[in-house]
């Protein structure tokens, strides 16, 4: 829970992810005895046959930045917003068609989108929506960043999971049919502050810093809520620079800025589940964790959640009729080493254990 004595600058940045589903590994149950010998099932497997094409939507990715406005923060999103150059120009180089809002963690902010400042988007177009190919993105990101107000009344009820799901909920203009959602949060405590958990209180935490997690603040509902909103293939992924749980050095090193700071598990659970990346807030230089979020973006345009883990030397992947062994796979996540370009049909056939 962050105390309120100074207005500063925040900035948060939320993007896509995808629906992490893992199958568990088989195994033999015993059912009784027969003769003093033990007897076991074994366990059928369901079949997989899939095939899809690649589409053009693919390559679009809408972006949510959810940005922690209590009034430690400053030093954080100052670091954030002279690195965002760095990553805004690959999104500009890539092929990727991006927008970008942005809304922050307090309860008055849900639902709601700050305008870009130094920015005249073309007609029709509201001004908390930032497009592709928007000239002077450098000087747009920095004044905003600078013109957010820090601290104040509910500020220290950190809550950027709740502020996605009131997002997806509301839907509107930030997000496309078939685009992929990305989110990335940057916060130096946890989902209302201590992620729900009492024993994580400091002594010199303010009075009323712990809250008790509603739905709205549970990863897997907010994954959810993406699946209600967008579709259940959604390519959604969290993004989370925090302190990192076990990072004893970086939670020191933040308990001594104006409050005490948390780990962000609940945040980190959220990137796991969606295969999200995961930066330190301690970093003093944020180029390699948004490198990490540029790379999850492109990886997410280029992979397939299968509908469980695979059994053993049970998949086989053909790739415009031709078989490949050309992918990484991660429990349910199939990912190719290249990039699958529009129109590339994909076949897919593999056991799942029932």
């Amino acid at each position: 829970m962050k105390t309120h004595h100074r207005s500063f600058v925040n900035l948060v940045i939320c993007a896509s992810a995808i629906n992490i589903m893992s199958c568990h590994n088989a195994r033999l149950d015993r059912i009784g005895t027969v003769g003093g010998d033990s007897t076991f099932s074994a366990p059928s497997n369901k079949v997989v046959n899939s095939s899809e094409t690649v589409a053009a939507g693919n390559k679009e990715v809408d972006f949510l930045l959810v940005l922690d406005d209590s009034n430690s923060m400053m030093p954080e999103l100052k670091k954030l917003s002279a690195r965002l150059t760095t990553f805004v120009s690959f999104l500009e180089a890539s092929q990727i068609d991006w927008q970008m809002c942005v809304t922050t963690t307090r309860a008055s902010n849900f639902g709601k989108y700050l305008n870009w400042k130094n920015y005249s988007p073309a007609a029709g177009t509201p001004k908390y929506l930032l497009k592709k190919g928007s000239a002077g993105l450098p000087g747009i990101f920095t004044s905003t960043i600078n013109s957010i107000t820090i601290g104040g009344g509910e500020s220290g009820d950190e809550r950027a999971i709740k502020a996605a799901y009131v997002s997806f909920e509301n839907a509107g203009p930030c997000y496309r049919p078939g685009a992929a959602i990305s989110v990335i949060a940057i916060s130096d405590e946890d989902e209302r502050s201590v992620g729900g958990d009492k024993s994580l209180l400091k002594h010199n935490d303010a009075p009323g810093s712990y809250q008790a997690l509603e739905k709205e603040d549970i990863p897997s509902n907010l994954l959810l809520q993406a699946q209600d909103s967008f579709g259940k293939s959604v390519r959604f992924t969290f993004n989370s620079i925090i302190v990192k749980p076990g990072d004893i050095a970086c939670e020191k090193k933040q308990d001594a800025d104006t409050s005490p700071s948390h780990p962000g598990k609940v945040y980190a659970a959220m990137s796991a589940l969606t295969d999200g990346g995961i930066g330190s807030i301690c970093d003093t230089d944020y180029s390699a964790n948004l490198n990490t979020f540029k790379d999850k973006i492109v990886n997410s345009l280029r992979q397939l959640t299968l509908q469980c883990e695979p059994v053993e030397h049970t998949l086989k992947v053909v790739v415009d009729h031709q078989v490949t062994t050309d992918y990484q796979l991660d429990r349910n996540i199939l990912r190719f080493n290249t990039d699958l370009i529009e129109g590339t049909q994909i076949d897919l056939t593999y056991d799942c254990v029932e």
